[in-house]
C-alpha cells in the first residue's frame, strides 16, 4: 500500500511539515496468516474510500505491516476529515478496531529500496506514538495537530477532549487529546465540509480588508520553512487575526525548528507593486524578471524546482523583486541549497544554458 502523487523529483530529499495520520489494527499479530490478510484487504479498501477525494499529489501512503501511515501534505484539517471518516467505516456491522493517532510535524521523504517514497522523522514518529495510547476505535492528536485545528474556529475546539500527558517507551512526554464526536456522523461530515471551504484571494480581501499581495508575500516566506502547507495556513490566519504582528506570530507556531521560526519572524514581507501587461519579457515566472530574461528565470526554476519542489519560485521571486545580474542571482539560489546540493544545482543550470 504505497502512494506517491507528485514525481520523485519534487518530493525525495526535502523537509515537509504535514499531518500524518497513523492507524493500526489492533489485535493484529495475534490473528492466524490468512485472517492477517482479510483483515488487511479491508483496511485498504477503507482507507482508500476515506481519502478518495484527496489529491495523490496531496498525500503518501506507507505500508507499516498492520496498519497504514498517510501524510496528508496540504490542509490539516483534510486529515481530521480522513481519519474520522476511516472510522466511521469500519466501526459497522464488520468492524475493524482501529487505533489512530494523529500527529503534525515535520518529515523527510526518502526512496526506498522499492523505489517508492517514505516519509521519515518526528512527524510520523510522534504519530505513531500518539497512536500508541489509543484504545480500539479512538482518535488521539498531538498537541501540535490540536494547536494547529483548534485556532481554525470555534466549533473545531468543541470536538477536542483533553486527555492528559502520557510517555512513551522513550520517556518522551506528550500532551494528548481524543476526537469526540458532537453527534452523529452527518454532523461531523457536514461540519468539516463546510470548515474546508477555504476562500480565494478576492473573496478573502474582501471578507478581513488584507491586501492580498501582502498576503502572498507571507505565504511565501513561511513556504519556505513549512511547504505548501503554507498557503492555506495563511488564508486561515488571515480570517482571524487583524494585524500583520498577530499574523505572522500565529503562523510562527507552525514552523517546528526554533531557529526558522525566527527567522519567518524577522522576515519583513515585501509587497510588490500590481502585475504590469505582459510583454515579451514576462512568461510563466509571472512577473517581469529585472536583471535576467524570462527565459532564464523559467530555466532556473525547472531546476531549482528539482531540489526544492514549489518553494522553488517563492525563492525566484524573492531574490528578484529588486534588479540582479545572472550570475550573482544563481549564486544565491545555490547558497539556499545544502551544500553537497549546489555545485550539481549550478552545473546543471549552466548544462541546460548550454544546450538551449
Amino acid at each position: 500500500m504505497s502512494d506517491s502523487g507528485f514525481p520523485v523529483s519534487e518530493k525525495q530529499g526535502r523537509t515537509w511539515l504535514c499531518s500524518v495520520v497513523f492507524v493500526d489494527i489492533a489485535g493484529y499479530t495475534r490473528l492466524p496468516v490468512a485472517g492477517q490478510v482479510e483483515i488487511k484487504t479491508r483496511l485498504e479498501d477503507h482507507l482508500a474510500d476515506a481519502v478518495t477525494e484527496v489529491p495523490t499529489g496531496e498525500r503518501i501512503i506507507v505500508d507499516t505491516g498492520d496498519g497504514a501511515a498517510i501524510c496528508f501534505l496540504s490542509d490539516p484539517e483534510v486529515a481530521m476529515f480522513a481519519a474520522l471518516s476511516l472510522r466511521e467505516r469500519t466501526t459497522g456491522k464488520e468492524a475493524l478496531a482501529l487505533r489512530i493517532g494523529i500527529n503534525l510535524g515535520p518529515i523527510k521523504v526518502v526512496k526506498g529500496l522499492n523505489g517508492q517514497l517514505n516519509p521519515l522523522g518526528d512527524g510520523i514518529n510522534n504519530a505513531q506514538r500518539v497512536m500508541s495510547f489509543a484504545q480500539p476505535n479512538q482518535i488521539l492528536v498531538s498537541r501540535s495537530f490540536y494547536d494547529v485545528i483548534a485556532c481554525l474556529s470555534n466549533e473545531y475546539a468543541q470536538l477536542f477532549h483533553y486527555v492528559g500527558l502520557r510517555t512513551d517507551k522513550h520517556v518522551r512526554e506528550h500532551w494528548v487529546y481524543e476526537v469526540v464526536l458532537p453527534g452523529a456522523a452527518e454532523t461531523v461530515h457536514t461540519l468539516l465540509t463546510r470548515s474546508l471551504e477555504v476562500p480565494d484571494s478576492e473573496e478573502l480581501a474582501r471578507r478581513t480588508g488584507w491586501d492580498s499581495r501582502l498576503l502572498a508575500s507571507v505565504a511565501e516566506d513561511l513556504a519556505q520553512h513549512i511547504g505548501p502547507l503554507a498557503q492555506v495556513l495563511v488564508k486561515r490566519a488571515a480570517m482571524h487575526e487583524s494585524t500583520l504582528d498577530g499574523l505572522r506570530q500565529r503562523l510562527a507556531e507552525a514552523i517546528p525548528d526554533e531557529a526558522q521560526r525566527h527567522a519567518f519572524l524577522e522576515a519583513a514581507p515585501v509587497v510588490t507593486a500590481p502585475p504590469e501587461p505582459a510583454s515579451k519579457d514576462t512568461k510563466e515566472t509571472g512577473r517581469a524578471a529585472p536583471g535576467a530574461d524570462a527565459a532564464l528565470l523559467a530555466l532556473i526554476e525547472a531546476e531549482l524546482s528539482m531540489h526544492l519542489g514549489p518553494v522553488a519560485r517563492a525563492l525566484i521571486k524573492r531574490h528578484t523583486r529588486t534588479p540582479v545580474e545572472p550570475q550573482l542571482l544563481l549564486q544565491r539560489l545555490a547558497d539556499e541549497l545544502p551544500s553537497d546540493q549546489r555545485q550539481p544545482f549550478l552545473k546543471a543550470v549552466r548544462d541546460r544554458q548550454r544546450s538551449s
